[in-house]
């Protein structure tokens, strides 16, 4: 029995070895006809028994030339992309024939596209994690530079106390001096009229000068309490700032993980495939 003719045998047994899934063929190098063909469960060629060999199909005339043939036929062709190989039978030494295979590649592909989008999609999430601890570090700069003037804010808030308190005293000495210069003008009777005028426009000014001391008072009060609570609001902003960017490093972390794996993944896929 020749060998071309075992095959032709055989192909129904090596076709449910291949659970059936894929395309097997015999094919006649002489003759250039197809000795035996079985079709897969989702992939079929249109080939039948004793037909003449498509002058296109590289597959098999690799083959007939001694070669291995590994060929990618496109969705287009058959409506399903396929793997074909083909591998040439010898006898005596000599080529006589082919013994081709097709196999479905198209959910293979789908897993490269989905690889492929995953890797997009890892690609952007560090793009915008990166942007983000940009973000953050600048924030937490901002923040803390906010959280210095404020308290320098402060310290020249206090600063200025002294300045009101120094102030306060001096209106109390210039209210003690007019009236002890009203008491000289009042001892002094008719003379010291024109002297009590003065003296009392002294008090009068020093009133005043109390007054507009106790309302810079209460509004250095206003504004040391409205510090005092921008610092703790900043010193709040800043904590959670160290947090985000503390999340935002654990993320990036994350994403190389993912990242290593959808790659080591597409390399496990791609050795699959050949």
């Amino acid at each position: 029995m020749k060998i071309i003719e075992a095959l032709a045998q055989s192909a129904h047994y090596i076709h449910l070895a291949l659970k059936e899934e894929a395309i097997v063929a015999v094919v006649d190098k002489e003759s250039e006809t197809v000795v035996k063909y079985l079709a897969g469960k989702r992939v079929d060629s249109g080939y039948v028994d004793g037909q003449q060999v498509n002058a296109n199909d590289q597959n098999v005339y690799i083959a007939f030339t001694g070669k291995n043939a590994d060929v990618i036929i496109p969705e287009d062709v058959y409506g399903i992309a396929i793997n074909a190989f083909a591998f040439p039978i010898r006898e005596n030494g000599k080529v006589i024939g082919a013994l081709a295979f097709g196999l479905p590649i198209d959910n293979e592909l789908k897993l490269e596209h989905y690889m492929n989008t995953m890797d997009s999609i890892v690609y952007n999430l560090q793009d915008k994690v990166h942007n983000i601890a940009s973000h953050s570090e600048e924030l937490a700069a901002t923040s803390e530079e906010i959280n210095k003037q404020a308290q320098h804010a402060l310290e020249d808030s206090e600063k200025t106390n002294d300045v009101t308190d120094l102030i306060k005293n001096i209106s109390q000495q210039t209210n003690l001096l007019g009236l002890n210069a009203s008491i000289e003008a009042a001892r002094a009777g008719q003379h010291g009229a024109g002297f009590n005028i003065v003296a009392q426009e002294v008090r009068k000014l020093s009133f005043e000068t109390s007054s507009a001391t106790e309302n810079i008072e209460a509004s250095l009060r206003n504004i040391t309490s409205n510090l005092d609570n921008l610092k703790k609001n900043m010193g709040q902003i800043s904590d959670a700032t160290n947090e985000q960017a503390q999340l935002v490093q654990d993320f990036s972390e994350i994403i190389d993980e993912l990242t290593t794996l959808s790659q080591e993944m597409k390399g496990f896929m791609h050795n699959a495939l050949k």
